[in-house]
């Protein structure tokens, strides 16, 4: 086959062990290369690396947007290891999840920029469709928008490369990136196809879910370098503001998306048996493991050692008191967390309570036709980018906000009888941002939102500051060893994994600072320096 007619996806993979820390698994440097763009498929495969780069090592937001918080706390390792530095907030430009969140998203801006640069260059003609050809940079726009939105979220100012060509690293304003990204999906909505046959295919409900997820962001004021700089050290949240005319596009895009409605068992989202249906799916990547758990790292990491309760899991919940006051009749809630959970092998239940450990997270644990066991094995869930579930949040949001607070009830309300399996028992009136709050806290444990939503919110400091109220926070979970009472057990002993978990919740309390609404520009791949400055303040 010439040269030309080949789409070259280089990559040096290292496998590693099922239960080998999820850091091992960044071997790869996923680079394009391609002469000319002469056909359809080799257009869309072209737009299709920039998603790649973006989706394959998504995982590591697990790492940041969800132990950066009060809900989780990570084991990978001890704690002088990536992941656990960031669950105890000691995070500097040499840790590896800041790196590869930041240099893959890099990566897939370039992906989409060659793939847009070459795939506008070439002709029509041939196997090459008026058609596809628009089709395919939109994916490609679609795809730049996405990891221009994580970078400006998670690190605030960054420079704007929009073309093949263009090395800048002088730091674009936070305005400047948002209006790229709203132009980006814009330009993707007006040529993607209405539907697709799976949800990993981009439609325009895919374009405009984004922006109104976009919109809601960029509406809630965002803090700029400068506004950090003055407040960085504070122990307080600094002030909320907002742009009601963003908000309102926020509402106006979520009113676009036509096609996705919520599947009425929260269950049918999740597990093998389910990754094709897009009822309520509107964005998905592909995810394929192997036998030796690398692909989609929600399972592994949250189900690192299976039905061993005496393991410490990569990333754990850091307390069960999230489902003890939990409706039990919300649906949402036993597949949210596992409790309790048939072993096959063992033929028995296991129990992820104390004295031995935690509740699992359990989305991405598939409990359908693959089972459990399964999932040691494979890893291989699709990871769920988009569902109208967060259409209608995003929607609920901006009204409460904007003072429309029936509205908000009206849009929170189809969440809640789906929780309720039809029941309006539940249903609001009004709706407040706390009720749209609540209703986030229970729609998406562990769908890496959770750091995202508290800074769009400005409570990552109350967020933090919460784990005093944790019951693993009192002292007696100090050391192994240790007496405590909890669940009406009487004296049990303190194991490593609770005191481990002490130690974590009590480094949240105390490192807790405004400087945490960003994180620092890393080095590079190599550990170069990268040339990007400013510094974040307090880094």
């Amino acid at each position: 086959m010439k040269k030309r007619k080949l789409l070259l996806y280089t990559f040096v993979a290292t496998a590693f062990l099922g239960l080998t820390s999820c850091s091992d698994d960044d071997k790869d440097k996923d680079v394009i290369t391609v002469d000319t763009v002469d056909n359809d498929v080799d257009a869309l495969a072209l737009a299709e690396a920039a998603g790649f780069s973006y989706a394959n090592k998504a995982q590591s937001y697990s790492f940041v947007v969800e132990t950066f918080t009060s809900k989780t706390t990570s084991f990978e390792g001890d704690d002088t290891e990536a992941g656990p530095l960031v669950s105890l907030l000691d995070v500097d430009e040499t840790n590896f999840y800041i790196i590869r969140l930041f240099n893959r998203n890099r990566e897939a801006i370039a992906n989409a920029n060659i793939a847009i640069d070459k795939i506008e260059a070439s002709k029509v003609g041939g196997n090459l469709t008026a058609s596809g050809k628009k089709e395919a940079i939109a994916r490609a726009k679609l795809y730049r928008a996405l990891a221009y939105h994580a970078l400006v979220r998670l690190y605030g100012e960054v420079p704007l490369n929009t073309s093949s060509s263009s090395t800048t690293k002088v730091r674009s304003s936070i305005d400047d990136v948002y209006t790229q990204i709203v132009s980006d999906l814009e330009a993707a909505a007006a040529d993607l196809p209405e539907t697709s046959s799976l949800p990993s295919v981009p439609t325009k409900d895919a374009a405009y879910g984004l922006l109104s997820r976009v919109y809601l962001d960029w509406g809630s004021n965002p803090l700029t370098y400068s506004q950090l700089s003055a407040i960085y050290t504070n122990v307080e949240d600094p002030a909320v503001s907002y742009t009601n005319s963003r908000l309102e596009k926020a509402v106006e895009y979520a009113d676009k998306v036509e096609n996705h409605k919520l599947v009425e068992d929260f269950r049918d989202i999740w597990g093998k048996d389910n990754e094709t249906k897009q009822v309520e799916k509107i964005l998905t990547f592909v995810r394929d493991g192997d036998a030796n758990g690398t692909g989609n790292h929600q399972t592994h990491c949250s189900f690192t050692f299976g039905f061993d309760l005496t393991a410490e899991n990569h990333l754990s919940p850091s307390s069960d008191q999230p489902v003890l006051n939990w409706d039990k009749e919300d649906q949402r809630r036993d597949v949210s967390y596992i409790v309790d959970l048939y072993d096959e092998v063992g033929d028995s239940i296991a129990h992820f309570v104390p004295p031995y450990t935690l509740p699992r997270y359990g989305k991405y644990v598939d409990q359908t036709s693959e089972g459990p066991l399964e999932v040691i094995k494979q890893n291989d869930l699709d990871r769920i980018e988009l569902r109208y579930a967060e259409v209608l949040l995003n929607k609920a949001e901006a009204l409460a906000i904007l003072g429309k607070n029936e509205a908000a009830a009206k849009v929170l309300n189809k969440l809640i009888e789906r929780a309720y399996k039809g029941s309006t028992a539940h249903d609001l009136t009004t709706a407040t941002l706390e009720d749209v709050k609540q209703q986030w806290a229970y729609e998406y444990v562990y769908e890496q939102k959770e750091w995202f939503n508290l800074a769009r919110w400005k409570n990552v400091i109350k967020d933090l500051k919460s784990v005093a109220n944790n019951e693993y926070f009192k002292e007696e979970y100090s050391a192994a060893g240790n007496k405590a009472k909890w669940h009406g057990l009487g004296d049990w002993t303190v194991s490593s994994f609770f005191a481990k978990t002490y130690k974590h919740l009590h480094a949240k309390y105390d490192n807790a600072i405004v400087k945490f609404y960003r994180f620092p520009i890393p080095l590079g791949d190599s550990n170069e320096d990268l040339g990007i400055t400013p510094q974040n303040p307090g880094y």
